[in-house]
């Protein structure tokens, strides 16, 4: 795929904060920004508590469910303080806390109490763990797992977004070309695949990589606290 970086650079208009969310008094609020907070978070938590705790991966699965139920039913969220880390780092340290937690407490009623508050497909988390690189740090595996799965994210908005405006080709030229894991097709292939003059190749790609970037940064802003916040993960993803 090419650089994150030829993306572009504008940023999205600023929306009502994560913080701000998880501090409101309305409990639909709240329950939104633990949504958002859910869906970009949860694979990395259970790639991390495989890698760093080596749980088993039904301890594991129990752990990660547990976490995300703690953060809406023990006041997590609104123990955050932005100004002390960015929320990725905080989501970190609170879950090491809660693993030692469940380590002291081995041997006591089974964690969970049996309800899944959340449905994961932790088949698709496993089959993607297998070409984990187990070199890397606990920390380096948690921001290389949220990054791959912010863009996986990112990517299905893209798809989603091409339907809506009947432009099914754009993402399977941008699939083809940029998100191959083998041999790039020339423009002159992929012209020739779809009929069309390489030109419109050409506009297809510059197309889908800004929306991809106007995506991912949509995203990002539902699970950040502030601007500052936003444009410091921004730079981590896309390299400005």
């Amino acid at each position: 795929m090419d650089t994150p970086a030829a993306l572009g650079n504008r940023f999205p208009s600023t929306r009502q904060s994560l913080l701000e969310r998880a501090h409101s008094e309305d409990m639909q609020l709240r329950r939104d920004a633990w949504d958002a907070i859910v869906e970009a978070y949860w694979k990395p938590v259970y790639k991390y508590i495989l890698f760093k705790w080596r749980k088993k991966d039904e301890d594991a699965q129990d752990l990660t469910q547990d976490f995300f139920r703690a953060l809406l039913d023990r006041g997590i969220l609104e123990r955050f303080d932005s100004s002390r880390a960015s929320f990725r780092t905080y989501l970190r340290i609170c879950l090491d806390r809660m693993v030692l937690d469940e380590i002291a407490a081995a041997g006591r009623q089974k964690r969970g109490g049996g309800a899944a508050m959340v449905s994961l497909d932790f088949a698709s988390a496993n089959r993607e763990w297998i070409d984990t690189d187990q070199n890397l740090s606990p920390e380096e595996l948690f921001h290389r797992e949220w990054q791959r799965h912010m863009f996986s994210l990112a990517v299905a908005d893209l798809k989603t977004r091409c339907v809506e405006l009947q432009k099914q080709m754009h993402a399977e030229i941008f699939c083809a070309y940029d998100l191959t894991d083998g041999d790039r097709p020339s423009y002159e292939d992929l012209a020739r695949k779809h009929g069309i003059p390489i030109t419109q190749v050409t506009n297809a790609l510059a197309w889908a990589r800004r929306e991809l970037r106007r995506l991912l940064l949509l995203r990002l802003e539902s699970i950040t606290a502030s601007q500052q916040e936003l444009r410091a993960e921004a730079r981590e993803l896309l390299g400005r």
